[in-house]
């Protein structure tokens, strides 16, 4: 899909809005049930260029603000067991190039948890830019994305932990208004 195909395409700076966006995790628990949160607090930007291949954007989120729905599970996961947060209280994404997968996209890019940079490659479906009414009729796009990461990569969590999954499933629900 190039960028002519796609209607009401405009190249320009987008704050993610973050009360219609959601980025969230799954995590297998003693291989027989996932268990989700996500993280309530983050702030981005997207840069749409005129070839879309070339736009970019960038994450950062609070990892204080993971919510799992269990306050102990929070409390736990905030520790230095897991995220560690008094001392890696940002979780970032930056990405380094788009390319294209059949009709949808891969945003590949650099993940920061924990200290540690990882790459990262989202696949990505771009949903369309259209009007928010209920952001004064801003224009807003819409993305999903989702990767699974390897929380060893990062520190995360103790290592052949036979209770959790080394494997992590992140999805997200983004929509970003057009800065005026």
């Amino acid at each position: 899909m190039t960028t002519t195909e796609i209607p009401g395409y405009v190249a320009g700076k987008w704050t993610i809005d973050t009360a219609h966006s959601d980025i969230a995790y799954t995590v297998k628990h003693l291989g027989l049930a996932k268990s989700r949160g996500n993280f309530t607090a983050f702030t981005g930007e997207v840069v749409t260029a005129d070839n879309i291949l070339d736009s970019s954007v960038t994450v950062e989120i609070d990892a204080s603000s993971v919510a799992s729905g269990v306050d102990g599970r929070d409390t736990h996961l905030k520790s230095e067991d897991f995220f560690h947060v008094d001392e890696h209280p940002v979780i970032t994404f930056r990405s380094t190039g788009i390319r294209e997968d059949g009709g949808d996209y891969v945003i590949d890019g650099e993940l920061t948890w924990r200290g540690k940079t990882v790459p990262v490659s989202l696949e990505a479906e771009f949903n369309g830019i259209g009007t928010n009414p209920a952001n004064n009729n801003a224009t807003t796009l819409g993305v999903s994305a989702t990767a699974t990461v390897n929380r060893r990569d990062f520190g995360i969590g103790p290592e052949g932990n036979a209770f959790l999954s080394e494997k992590v499933k992140i999805d997200i629900e983004l929509q970003a208004a057009l800065n005026s």
